[in-house]
């Protein structure tokens, strides 16, 4: 800490108070606009813990400190680690806090990115995935986190962690009065204006906190609200590939897709955004290994060396073969060779009399694998004349159907199916490639995964 915080902490009043007869405040941390975060010792567990009290005014508004303490015990009932935990919660007299974990070998990304400048695009992933599956457990328990940012996203040892869940909220929930609460920048349109928040809007924020750490700048700069608002409505977000070299055209889609001002064309979870944030992944690994993956590669023959007199015979030509000359066997030896050519014609017939046992007895079964189905009859899965063995399902044919339909397809058939992103927009919208192929016999509930074209349709 500078001299800056060092001196404020000696003349802070909470510096050496001990809250709720068990959190020693023993110096700050963080000073924030809602409130200030401390080092404290948990005197009956003998731990060291961080602890976030909230500043004058909103400490001195009831509704708003009821829905502070409300949300933290909603917080501490979340346990994932790209969370950080929530220990307990409470008041003492006019101070009210929130007991978290301590993350003092942490940094915030933003101090990352403004000491280092922007982060690698490998890291970039790895901490977008991260945070998505934190960000996946909050909306799953019916929570919108509202302040996802730089400042509140951890860097340390494990997986980057979420932090500063005190205003996190219930979706479509009442705001009281017409003020939104949030990091200006960081703020999704719909935050901005008092609408109703959804998870998208995390998911809004997460496209910045991407953005900012891929570029080293903000998609949306502005220093008032009406700044950003602008900068929202021109949707003029250029993509990070502009100013990084090697960001695959996969990452620039998800990063843009996550900034759309319209909630409804934004990822509509977080697993989805998960999703693409892997097919961009891949991508980017495909391109790294295009280039620097050893590999070995045939090569044609060198060519023969020329005689000494510069004269290259050309290739020879496939030798012709050509029938010896008829002999004139002597009459003794004729019986014989008609003797032979009998024993070749039977020979030739046990043959072809053995071929056709296996096709009448072998073949002949096979191909009436459809049972009392009758010619021409379709199967459910949709491959004319099959039928799946006892106990298993045929593999439907969804490559080339919308994927509404595809799903409707592979649930029908009791597969356990999964849509991944295969973003190129040369094919068009829907199922592109599927595994297994279709006719494949399998168990129900397998394994069933389908391609899209579109980065939407992640599922």
């Amino acid at each position: 800490m500078n001299d800056g915080p060092r001196a404020a902490d000696a003349t802070d009043p909470l510096i050496g108070r001990t809250l709720a007869e068990r959190y020693r405040i023993e110096e700050g941390i963080a000073r924030g606009g809602m409130a200030r975060v401390y080092r404290a010792r948990d005197v009956r567990l003998e731990r060291d813990v961080a602890i976030k009290v909230l500043s004058p005014p909103y400490a001195d508004d009831p509704q708003f400190t009821e829905r502070f303490l409300a949300e933290a015990r909603a917080a501490a009932s979340l346990s994932h680690p790209s969370l950080v935990h929530v220990y307990d919660s409470g008041s003492d007299g006019a101070a009210y806090f929130i007991v978290m974990e301590l993350l003092d070998r942490h940094r915030s990304l933003r101090e990352e990115v403004d000491t280092r400048g922007p982060l690698a695009r490998d890291e970039v992933l790895r901490i977008g995935t991260e945070l998505l599956a934190g960000l996946r457990v909050v909306h799953e328990r019916g929570l919108v986190h509202c302040d996802v940012k730089s400042g509140n996203v951890m860097l340390g040892p494990g997986p980057a962690k979420l932090i500063d869940f005190g205003i996190a909220r219930v979706p479509h929930a009442p705001r009281s009065g017409d003020t939104s609460i949030g990091s200006l920048q960081f703020m999704s349109p719909e935050q901005l204006h008092g609408e109703d928040l959804t998870p998208s809007s995390d998911l809004f924020g997460l496209g910045v906190v991407l953005y900012e750490a891929l570029t080293g700048r903000l998609p949306f700069p502005g220093s008032t609200p009406e700044d950003v608002s602008a900068a929202h409505e021109a949707g003029a977000v250029r993509p990070p590939s502009v100013f990084v070299s090697g960001v695959p055209g996969r990452l620039d889609d998800v990063i843009l897709q996550a900034l759309r001002r319209d909630p409804a064309s934004r990822f509509h979870s977080a697993e989805a955004m998960s999703h693409a944030l892997g097919v961009a992944g891949a991508e980017a690994a495909g391109r790294g290994r295009d280039h620097d993956e050893t590999r070995v590669i045939r090569t044609p023959a060198p060519p023969a060396p020329a005689p000494s007199g510069g004269y290259v015979p050309p290739p020879l030509s496939a030798p012709v073969r050509t029938r010896p000359p008829r002999r004139h066997l002597p009459s003794a030896a004729r019986p014989a060779r008609r003797r032979s050519g009998m024993w070749g014609v039977l020979g030739t017939f046990l043959v072809l009399g053995v071929a056709a046992l296996v096709v009448v007895f072998g073949v002949l079964p096979l191909l009436d694998l459809g049972g009392s189905g009758g010619p021409g009859q379709e199967s459910p899965s949709g491959t004319p004349g099959a039928s799946a063995a006892p106990g298993t399902v045929l593999v439907p044919e969804t490559v080339g159907l919308p994927t509404v339909d595809a799903i409707a397809l592979a649930g029908e058939a009791n597969l356990n199916w999964t849509v991944r992103c295969d973003e190129d927009a040369s094919q068009p919208e829907g199922i592109v490639h599927q595994e297994p192929s279709a006719g494949t016999s399998v168990e129900p509930g397998s394994t069933f995964t389908m391609f899209s074209a579109r980065i939407s349709d992640c599922r």
